[in-house]
Formats: C-alpha cells, structure tokens, sequence
C-alpha cells in the first residue's frame, strides 16, 4: 500500500512535468515573456521632441525602454532581442535600433551584449534556456546615413563571434532532429539564438545550415524550419495554434507600437498567451505607468506550461 504522503509526492512531480506519467517536459511546452528589441534606453529628448515635430506618430512608436539585461532576466524574462548593425573595418556588430536617431543601448556592441548575458548565465547555472533573436539593420531610412549591407562573410563572421562568446551554452539547429526538442532538465543553463530575417539573408544563412549556431525564421517544412517568428497573435492565432501542435517554437508580440499600452488594450495579449506560442514579447513587463495605466504582460513566476499542449493543471518551477 502507497503511503498517501508517498502518493501526495507523486502526484506533485507528475503534475511539475506536465502529464499523468510524469514524462520530461520538452522546451517546447513551456511558455514564458521576453523583451522586444531588449537592448533599447529612451531616445535623447532633443532628438525625440524633433522627430515628433517631423512624425509625431513614428515618434511614439519609438517611445519605450528598457532596463539592463540582467534585470530583465532578474525579472524573469527568457526571449531577447538584439538589433545589429556591421562594422567591417572594426570587425564587430554595434546595437541600435534606427543609425544616429536611436542608438541609445544597454550594451553597444554585440560582444557586450553576449558578455552579459553569459556573466548572468553563469550566475544561474540552472535558469531555463534563454531565446536571443538577432534583426541586422541595414534598411535605408531617408534622410540618414546608409548603414553598411549585411554580406555572406558578415553572416559568417557573426555566426564566429556567437560561437565564441558563448562556446558550449548552445542549442544549435543540428541538436534539433524532426523537431525533437530537448527537454527542460537537459536545456538548463543554454540559450537559442534566432536569426529573425527574410530574403537573402535568410537565404545566405540556408547554406550548410546544420554547422549554423542560430535557427532561421525558415517555411514550414524547410529542413532548416524550427522557430517560427509570427508577430500578431490576433490575425494568426490559428496558425499559431498549429504550428505549435506540430511540434514548432513560436515567438509572438502581445503589443507593438505602443498602442496597446497607450490605451490600456489587452486583446492582444490575451490572445498571444492563448495562441500558444512559447516566447510572448514585450515593451511592458514592468507596468506602463508612464502611460497612466498598469498594462502589462507578465507570467508568475516566469515560466508555464504551455496552455496549448498540455492540462492547465500542469504547473513548471524555475
């Protein structure tokens, strides 16, 4: 005869994994909040109070900030994002979101950003595993200077300086088989990292893809599709919805713009946590006080079952 103490015990491991027996949770049957473009300090104000003279409505869109990346992981936070720039003369990757106008980080430099984030990573050995997507901003915008175009020897020289920085913590494309993801146990302590790019920069990176450090936001099907990037979880909620049944890693925005925050609009959110998509991003893990409401989009703890996969008995610790 089970002890019911004994029994009690079970129930509860069975309940951290997930399913009635008592399986491994896989990362992709978690969900959990990140930042959007994470790096990001406030604008100069000289240079937002002219550029909403200009377009007062691209100036609002760019009215949010961050605090530093380790508080952000503090807080519980386990998808980044990290806009590049190329420097081929220095060899490196500055971070910034617009040249000149918006360039304001918590770390200039990709290096830096990496640095930090492993100094943290180190400090807890045991976190979940950290998603970092990389956009590369080689855009025109008229009336600034032209960025420098991401080329295939750039892509290689990145992909050289991720390896570098961050060595073994890595959960590489050619880890990932038939969409068999590791489990939660197994994923601790390592970070996945997203090229989030189309066109030929995707298309570059498709080369000998498997010996690649980040997953691509590649089609359905491709060999080298594995983490989708599907920005609105209102006009996709049922695509969503199955690429995550099919075994696929999601990230989503439950706002963008600064609109839902403006207006205190939740729809959004509401429906990116029930899309199921892993990685849920954010302006606003800290309440938009400075709006004059409490929006935010925020999971206790950090971390969940995914709503879309498994019971909502299912609970996951830290």
């Amino acid at each position: 005869m089970i002890r019911p103490s004994v029994l009690g015990l079970c129930l509860l491991c069975a309940a951290q994994y997930g399913i009635a027996d008592s399986a491994p949770l896989k990362i992709n049957q978690i969900q959990f909040v990140g930042s959007h473009n994470s790096y990001k300090q406030a604008m100069s104000p000289l240079i937002f109070k002219a550029l909403h003279l200009l377009d007062a409505k691209t100036a609002e869109s760019l009215e949010y900030w961050h605090v530093p990346l380790a508080e952000q992981l503090d807080l519980g936070l386990r998808k980044l994002e990290i806009d590049l720039f190329y420097d081929p003369e220095e060899r490196s990757f500055p971070v910034g979101h617009a040249q000149v106008i918006d360039m304001n980080s918590h770390c200039h430099t990709l290096l830096q950003c990496l640095r930090q984030v492993r100094a943290w990573s180190e400090k807890n050995p045991r976190h979940t595993p950290i998603w970092i997507s990389f956009n590369l901003k080689d855009q025109v915008i008229t009336g600034l200077p032209d960025p420098e175009p991401f080329t295939p020897g750039a892509l290689d020289l990145l992909d050289e300086q991720l390896r570098g920085a961050l060595a073994t913590r890595l959960i590489q494309p050619a880890d990932v088989q038939g969409l068999d993801w590791p489990t939660l146990e197994q994923a601790r302590g390592k970070l996945l990292l997203i090229l989030d790019e189309g066109g030929s920069k995707r298309d570059w990176y498709y080369d000998n893809w498997q010996n690649r450090p980040m997953f691509t936001n590649a089609p359905e099907g491709h060999p080298a599709a594995g983490v989708m990037i599907i920005n609105d979880p209102i006009e996709d909620f049922a695509r969503i919805q199955r690429l995550v049944r099919a075994g696929y890693l999601v990230r989503t925005r439950a706002d963008a713009n600064t609109f839902e925050a403006r207006v205190n609009d939740t729809r959004r959110r509401e429906q990116a946590f029930a899309s199921g998509a892993q990685a849920i991003s954010t302006d606003y893990y800290l309440p938009a006080t400075h709006f004059g409401n409490d929006y935010r989009v925020v999971i206790e703890g950090g971390i969940r079952c995914n709503p879309v996969l498994l019971l909502e008995t299912c609970v996951v610790a830290e």
